[in-house]
């Protein structure tokens, strides 16, 4: 199955050549865009520790919206918001293009020309992780993150360290029992769900370096378009390929 590519080594993201023009509703969306930015200026005033706890997270999504699955700029985009913020502006860590492009969103998945057992998975998929994924249990992020990165290296698989470090445990604390613990309880849980599919290849190696991996291609490429298309996908990492 050849689906688009997403290339590990290029920024995710669409060309603009045409010159920018201020149409009537952009003008009203600057004006409603000037009234949100003082109303987050009040709440940043008025309650600056809760909104310095929320603000990291709103950036983060405006800027998925936007710029969709670029690894470079996520890359700056976390370093500013840890630690460059304290000597730096945002718009200085901004890619500098003439024209600053819009996402290109991932196509969306045809239901009616899949197998039946694939559009049954992915419709359980749709119904598991629906509703705002702020408000997902610790679980349910978990198996999101966790499919997601699989997905997305398809049967290359994903070292255990790297999926520990992205669901934020610490891999050093007894051999990384607690992230090895989240990633079995999850791969089980979307198991589980997916018969009569059989969803992970055998895993192989031991400790950060055990190799997690999908045993279908086919699946790997259609769940990693699924996610991808999830308002969710912020919680993966930059988005590497999708592989025919």
């Amino acid at each position: 199955m050849k689906l688009q590519q997403i290339n590990k080594k290029q920024p995710y993201y669409g060309t603009g050549n045409k010159e920018n023009t201020m149409p009537p509703e952009q003008t009203m969306q600057k004006a409603k865009n000037e009234k949100f930015l003082k109303a987050l200026q009040t709440l940043a005033e008025r309650d600056p520790e809760g909104f310095s706890n929320v603000a990291p997270e709103l950036i983060k999504r405006s800027v998925w919206n936007w710029r969709g699955a670029d690894p470079f700029f996520a890359e700056r985009l976390s370093n500013w918001i840890d630690t460059a913020h304290k000597w730096s502006e945002f718009k200085e860590i901004l890619p500098k293009e003439a024209h600053l492009p819009r996402r290109k969103a991932v196509e969306q998945i045809s239901y009616d020309t899949l197998p039946k057992q694939y559009s049954g998975f992915l419709h359980h998929l749709t119904e598991r992780f629906e509703g705002d994924y702020t408000r997902w249990d610790a679980s349910k992020r978990d198996q999101f993150t966790i499919l997601g990165m699989l997905a997305l290296e398809g049967k290359e698989g994903v070292r255990q360290g790297r999926l520990i470090h992205h669901l934020g445990l610490d891999s050093s604390v007894s051999a990384g029992l607690p992230g090895s613990n989240a990633i079995r309880a999850a791969k089980i849980a979307l198991s589980r769900s997916a018969k009569p599919l059989h969803l992970w290849a055998p895993a192989s190696g031991n400790g950060s370096e055990r190799l997690h991996a999908f045993a279908d291609a086919n699946l790997a490429d259609l769940v990693a378009r699924f996610v991808l298309n999830q308002q969710a996908a912020i919680l993966l990492p930059p988005a590497y390929t999708l592989e025919g």
